[in-house]
């Protein structure tokens, strides 16, 4: 039942047109036909409620639902997304990510995809550990086999997350972590590679002071039994660890999560260490902990006249946060039990930033800079001080967390919250916020955005586009390029200063991506969310000094991503320049770029009463390089369909992978329209993929690999399966009917 919300004062909230689509997309309540019945002033108004009613008097519940609804509505502070689509509805759980415990019996493991499948249900994400399951192909004593090992329990978590869309708005969402040190470390690092297993998990390899340590010397390193810690045979730690860098840099996994340095920081050590995190790394947790996070728009407390934050509105908007986030810890209900008491007795809470990028702008600081690296460690600072000074006078008004007489805080700050602050990913909240992504730099500045009538326009960066103005550098040219993919730094007509200031992700050097991390970190609780985004020419070296400089400064972790190297991984190898790969592990595949003039061949068609064109793109020595398929019903389904496949086709081909390997994948797929064409060679068509591939294995391929063709393209009419042309009649073999008796 949704909850009342009469008593506020509603104002109105400000939002862009991205805001309000991603609203009614993804949070706006709907009735039982999907139309929505809820307003974005609606949702905040039934969020702050809910989470006002933690409170022990009426009058505090209206107070504090007010002061809620005040920092959302003005956009100040938003929680994380579950909080936004389930408080107040008695549905869902609002905490966005889960560790789960995966103990070494099938029992532990069998439960826990019990319960992982719970919690996606009511939507929230999981991260697990595998490093106390034993080796693949230990003994098992009681059954007398041998255990499976932690990848394949990894390949049955992703089979249950399939079944489950969390919350029954998103996929499901793991984290999977494995220690360096275990003995199937090896496979768990290349458990993605093939680009199919495990597609709904991140992987991260827990790693040690100690293996670092073994790198940086290139010292043999000890693989142990998680059982008993019995060695189980020695690796190259620094062959190893260029092989995690040159995985990562081939396909974006895994990543690293830095163990010791992230146990040292555990507030509770006496109740375990801590060995995972939530899918997105940012949290690590003791196994049944939930995160319980929000985050602020800082850019939004910049105050241009003082050249300055505005600091005590500032630390007035974490008080808010932090107490709102503690009543979300109590009004919250959990899937199971055990995930109840474990994160009512720590009660961790997660205060981060967004819109760290739109504030440097407005300061006129670059990313990459060492000014933006102080302002960065006193922005965290101040957040940090304040959190903690409004979580230990909350301790001393509603009491500290159950079990603060355990942690490293006894006998010292009566905190109520065992953590304050993490800097989590903020994706759609800061669209809603319209803020830049957490403390990432911008990704873009221009995208194409595609108008109701149809119409493709660019979308610029308001900031981009005023400062353009003003500068008298400004042009549709310059804004459509940027908008398809040019950068920022090419554009010569762009002051250097400017160039500077609003440099995207790929164009900052790896190492300062890593030490804004690092100086978000140094006053963080948990840990921070952070890509480290490397150009597509970036080399496997740059990600291996991406790791040994994350772990010298401190970080918890660090994810590294290639651009373009998850959409190459799957794809065949191809002869390309390999002189960036590591000695000793495998090369990735490179692209063949077609020339800018190159010669093309049309061919016209027709599949039953449908007409359409394929333009084939050559390279120099006459191979196909590209394909684009044109019919009459442009805006169709089958339009739609057909674009995608040429364009997956072209790159296909453009990655090395063979034609003839392309046209059996999609030869003899079968949709309308279908029947008999205009071609003598292909007399009868499936579909008009059929068709095209079946022409291009004629004209380009090996017509004597394709498949015997006698299907029809027509359907029985008692069975429906296809007819084939056998025997100069239509026949069904699976039923037995013929057009000719």
């Amino acid at each position: 039942m949704v909850v009342a919300t009469e008593d506020l004062r509603i104002t109105p909230v400000t939002l862009t047109e991205n805001a309000r689509t991603v609203l009614e997309r993804r949070y706006l309540l709907r009735d039982a036909q999907g139309i929505v019945v809820e307003t974005a002033e609606g949702l905040l108004a039934r969020v702050a409620t809910a989470i006002g009613a933690a409170e022990t008097t009426e009058d505090a519940r209206r107070a504090w639902a007010q002061r809620f609804y005040d920092e959302m509505a003005a956009l100040r502070f938003l929680p994380n997304s579950p909080t936004l689509m389930n408080a107040g509805t008695g549905q869902g759980t609002l905490a966005a990510c889960f560790v789960l415990p995966v103990e070494d019996t099938l029992e532990s493991i069998m439960s826990t995809a019990d319960a992982a499948a719970m919690v996606q249900k009511y939507g929230g994400g999981t991260g697990f550990s595998f490093s106390r399951l034993r080796g693949k192909g230990e003994a098992i004593r009681t059954t007398h086999g041998a255990a499976c090992g932690p990848v394949s329990v990894l390949r049955h978590y992703d089979d249950v997350s399939r079944l489950v869309t969390q919350g029954g708005k998103r996929e499901g969402a793991n984290m999977g972590v494995l220690r360096v040190d275990h003995p199937d470390i090896e496979e768990f690092i290349r458990a993605k590679n093939d680009g199919v297993t495990a597609t709904r998990f991140n992987i991260s390899v827990a790693v040690t002071d100690a293996f670092m340590e073994a790198a940086a010397g290139g010292e043999r390193f000890t693989l142990r039994d998680p059982r008993d810690g019995a060695p189980r045979g020695d690796v190259d730690a620094r062959a190893l660890l260029r092989q995690i860098a040159h995985d990562a840099w081939t396909t974006g996994d895994p990543g690293l999560i830095f163990l010791d340095t992230i146990n040292h920081t555990n507030p509770t050590p006496a109740l375990g260490a801590i060995e995972a995190t939530n899918p997105c790394g940012e949290v690590p947790l003791l196994p049944w902990e939930a995160c319980t996070l929000g985050s602020i728009n800082v850019a939004l407390f910049w105050d241009a006249d003082r050249g300055d934050l505005n600091w005590e509105a500032l630390r007035e908007t974490v008080r808010i946060a932090v107490r709102f986030l503690d009543n979300v810890v109590e009004v919250n209900e959990f899937p199971v039990p055990q995930i109840t008491e474990a994160v009512r007795g720590n009660r961790k809470i997660g205060v981060g930033l967004m819109g760290w990028a739109d504030l440097l702008v407005a300061a006129g600081l670059p990313y990459a800079s060492e000014e933006a690296l102080a302002l960065a460690g006193r922005l965290m600072s101040t957040v940090s001080t304040t959190a903690d000074e409004t979580s230990e006078a909350l301790g001393a008004e509603k009491g500290t967390f159950p079990n603060w007489d355990r942690s490293v805080y006894a006998g010292g700050p009566r905190y109520r919250n065992a953590t304050r602050t993490c800097i989590a990913p903020t994706g759609t909240i800061a669209i809603l916020a319209g803020a830049s992504s957490g403390i990432e730099p911008y990704f873009s500045l221009a995208h194409v955005r595609r108008m109701g009538d149809g119409t493709l326009l660019p979308e610029v960066n308001e900031a981009f586009r005023a400062v353009a103005r003003e500068r008298g550098f400004a042009s549709a040219g310059l804004f459509d390029d940027l908008a398809h993919g040019a950068r920022l730094s090419e554009a010569e007509e762009v002051p250097g200063d400017v160039r500077a200031r609003f440099a995207t992700a790929h164009e900052i050097e790896p190492e300062w991506h890593v030490r804004m991390q690092a100086a978000f970190q140094q006053y963080t609780d948990l840990a921070v969310s952070k890509t480290v985004n490397l150009p597509n020419n970036a080399t496997p070296e740059q990600v291996l000094e991406v790791y040994t400089l994350a772990h010298r400064l401190g970080c918890k972790g660090v994810t590294v991503y290639r651009d373009g190297s998850r959409a190459m991984q799957v794809l065949a190898h191809a002869d390309g320049d390999t002189s960036d790969a590591m000695p000793g592990v495998p090369v990735s595949p490179a692209r063949r770029h077609l020339p800018d003039e190159r010669h093309s061949i049309t061919h016209k068609f027709r599949v039953g009463d449908q007409e359409g064109y394929v333009t084939v793109g050559l390279f120099e020595d006459g191979r196909p390089g590209e394909v684009f398929l044109k019919i009459a019903k442009e805006g169709s389904t089958v339009s739609g369909l057909t674009d995608a496949v040429a364009l997956l086709t072209s790159l296909s081909l453009q990655y090395g992978v063979d034609l003839d390997k392309i046209a059996t994948k999609l030869e003899q797929t079968r949709f309308e329209p279908y029947g008999v064409t205009s071609n003598p060679e292909i007399p009868f068509a499936t579909s008009i993929l059929d068709y095209v591939f079946r022409w291009l294995r004629l004209r380009f391929g090996d017509p004597d690999a394709a498949p015997a063709m006698h299907s029809s393209g027509l359907t029985c009419p008692d069975c429906g399966q296809q007819l084939q042309a056998v025997e100069q009649c239509l026949t069904c073999a699976a039923c037995g009917f013929s057009r000719c008796s």
